[in-house]
């Protein structure tokens, strides 16, 4: 779901954000949290990072897929490395004869019994143990970054997040709740701990009091008619666009010029 689901483009949104700056590289509106991604070369909703592996970018509508993704895959690399081991040399040897620490002084015998086939399975469970090792820093990394509301890119480059600019403090449960698009244990294990494509919590656009009613942003524009001033209301009242609109209107005033250059420009 992650490979495939939209993170989110700021470029499909611009009915939604058109009050917002714009981007130095694609000059388009950027809503609160969004980053310029050079691979894609588009702006993503609440940039995480663009993940290789995924071969997309990790943004507001696939971030919990892809950190599902890391705890589950760091899961069956602990099976696999764990019981996958043992079970492999008891089905082919009906014993298990080598441990995990013979990987490394037993190399011949394990290819002399195993034979070569055998040997590079054997192999691929020794290696399953780095990679879910990686792979459950990488969640817990996620994980504590996902409590304080602060995403990857945020936290490389020091930002703090929007909503901390604000006096309205959320707490980290609250966070997890957003995040996962729940809101009480029932809601967490159905949706959670078994396969859900429901949508986070919010729109993706603004950055404080995110719009409760799931607004599916990835679906025709004509379908954000009945909610567009409810949130266009809810924007303007944001910190951030109150900041960024007395920004604007100092660039946006005309120059005053002197009397020397005005008596210039009045006989060219």
């Amino acid at each position: 779901m992650a490979c495939f689901t939209s993170p989110g483009l700021a470029k499909d949104y611009q009915h939604l954000a058109r009050q917002y700056p714009t981007c130095k590289k694609c000059s388009i509106n950027k809503p609160p949290r969004t980053h310029h991604c050079r691979w894609c070369n588009a702006c993503v909703l609440r940039f995480d990072h663009h993940c290789p592996w995924l071969n997309n970018c990790v943004g507001f509508y696939n971030h919990r897929y892809f950190f599902q993704f890391c705890c589950f895959m760091s899961i069956g690399s602990f099976y696999a490395t764990i019981f996958g081991f043992r079970e492999f040399q008891i089905s082919r040897l009906g014993i298990q004869l080598f441990r995990h620490i013979d990987a490394f002084y037993k190399i011949p015998d394990i290819l002399e019994v195993l034979g070569v086939d055998g040997f590079v399975t054997f192999y691929i469970f020794i290696l399953a143990l780095p990679v879910a090792c990686a792979l459950f820093g990488m969640s817990c990394c996620h994980g504590h970054m996902i409590s304080q509301d602060r995403t990857l890119v945020e936290s490389l480059v020091n930002e703090k997040s929007d909503d901390s600019l604000t006096s309205n403090k959320k707490t980290r449960m609250d966070n997890w709740r957003q995040f996962l698009g729940v809101s009480t244990l029932s809601e967490f294990i159905g949706r959670n701990l078994f396969p859900s494509t429901h949508k986070p919590k919010g729109n993706g656009i603004t950055a404080t009091n995110y719009y409760d009613g799931n607004v599916n942003l990835l679906s025709n524009h004509d379908e954000h008619g009945s909610y567009a001033s409810n949130i266009y209301n809810r924007i303007s009242d944001n910190y951030l666009v109150k900041k960024y609109h007395s920004e604007l209107s100092v660039w946006n005033k005309p120059q005053v010029l002197s009397r020397e250059w005005r008596s210039i420009v009045q006989t060219c």
